[in-house]
């Protein structure tokens, strides 16, 4: 595999999860805590919930696209109210930059060498580039599920 194919993978995903931050950023933004912390019934999730989740999801899976192994407490988000639109956006910030700095560290073994994190609950064992991929199919699952609950609040008059 050539430096210049991984480097267009780094190119494409680092844009992809611009995108995706960038809808997640206009979706949060000027909301107030009643309506980012509003869950549309019991089982569903809050907008906070959502944005959060898929950060702490989207730290994990890039690093373990890198090979390395990042702590998360997976059940903390599931329970995250956001003080503000404020806090969701520095979260978005933070993590995004994240996310691009270890971006830039996948060599061609991390895209190609299976491998499982020893904390996955689940015992996936994939290729660096199913991880990317996996990635951001789940940012963009909860995006959706991100997107209705907001059109929920809105036509519900919430906040």
């Amino acid at each position: 595999m050539s430096g210049e194919f991984v480097m267009v993978v780094r190119e494409a995903v680092a844009a992809t999860l611009r995108e995706q931050h960038q809808v997640l950023r206009e979706l949060v933004r000027g909301l107030s805590p009643v309506v980012l912390n509003w869950s549309p019934g019991p089982g569903m999730n809050s907008l906070a919930v959502l944005v959060g989740h898929l950060l702490d999801a989207e730290r994990y899976l890039v690093a373990a696209a890198q090979h390395d192994v990042v702590e998360r407490d997976r059940e903390r988000w599931f329970r995250y109210e956001a003080p503000s639109d404020r806090a969701l956006l520095e979260l978005l910030d933070h993590t995004e930059a994240e996310s691009l700095a270890r971006l830039e560290r996948l060599t061609a073994d991390m895209l190609v060498r299976e491998w499982t994190p020893p904390n996955d609950r689940l015992g996936r064992r994939f290729t660096g580039m199913r991880w990317l991929l996996h990635l951001i199919g789940h940012n963009r699952e909860h995006i959706g599920q991100a997107l209705l609950t907001r059109q929920l609040a809105e036509q519900r008059g919430i906040g």
